[in-house]
């Protein structure tokens, strides 16, 4: 393992996230160099001037943005593969969970060899889950590169003043006891899955694991949540059922009237 790797590692370990399968680290790839950044505002923006780190903008360099602490935000590994054109995907390899380095082409984890194209897409095993791409904009005039962390689906309701408002017009789904929505608002960036359970009361739970921060997804086999890189399973109200994670999937406050559901998004 390279000086700079090992160094790397110890920074990452230092705050506290657990990666597996160090040891098997493949001998002629790095993590990509580490760039501490405030918070994320309101907005959701995180802008970069390129041209103030040279890891990042010489043509087929990369860096990894790392957020304070507590910020909510999961690592992002920014990638130069051409020219004016740059990807942000997920920092965190979807196999077991270590840090991406960059070849000038594809994501590449340093350990075990799992490859991800420019759109998070597995190319090469053995993560067999894509890592979330972000929506990023570059200004060539201004070399400011703007990561936009809370876009989310056009086809969905976007997040007004800190709710989520779906109708019955809309998804008529959620009328019916057992019914579930999903989707991505934009103004919060993460998918929400929001379900009408056998009470009739409705339930909202955000979709990253709080293993690896992974997304889940309906499965109907458990009639629950499942995260599809280490299988942790939860409820329709978030609560753990099984697997690696040790705590429930983050809740929102859903209420209902005649016209549909308000979730509150925090």
């Amino acid at each position: 393992m390279s000086s700079s790797r090992r160094d790397f590692f110890k920074k990452l370990l230092g705050t506290g996230v657990a990666v597996a399968g160090i040891p098997a680290c493949a001998p002629d790839i790095d993590p990509s160099p580490l760039l501490d950044v405030p918070a994320p505002g309101e907005d959701g923006v995180v802008s970069l001037v390129v041209q103030r780190y040279p890891d990042l903008s010489r043509v087929g360099g990369s860096v990894t943005l790392r957020f304070p602490n507590g910020s909510g935000q999961e690592n992002l590994l920014v990638v130069h593969p051409s020219d004016s054109t740059y990807a942000v995907l997920s920092a965190t390899c979807t196999h077991v969970g270590c840090p991406m380095g960059f070849d000038g082409k594809e994501a590449v984890c340093p350990c075990h060899l799992s490859r991800f194209d420019l759109t998070g897409a597995v190319t090469n095993a053995p993560a067999t889950v894509p890592l979330k791409a972000y929506v990023a904009t570059y200004n060539a005039g201004t070399q400011v590169l703007s990561i936009s962390l809370k876009s989310g689906d056009d086809n969905f309701p976007s997040v007004i003043n800190g709710t989520l408002t779906l109708t019955f017009a809309q998804f008529p789904a959620l009328q019916d006891t057992g019914g579930m929505v999903s989707g991505t608002p934009t103004g919060y960036g993460k998918t929400v899955f929001v379900f009408k359970l056998e009470d009739g009361t409705y339930s909202a739970v955000d979709s990253v694991c709080p293993h690896l921060q992974c997304e889940v997804g309906f499965e109907s086999s458990v009639d629950g949540l499942l995260c599809p890189c280490h299988a942790s399973t939860f409820s329709k109200t978030g609560a753990r059922i099984d697997g690696v994670a040790t705590s429930d999937l983050k809740k929102f406050t859903a209420t209902s009237d005649a016209s549909g559901v308000v979730v509150t998004i925090t």
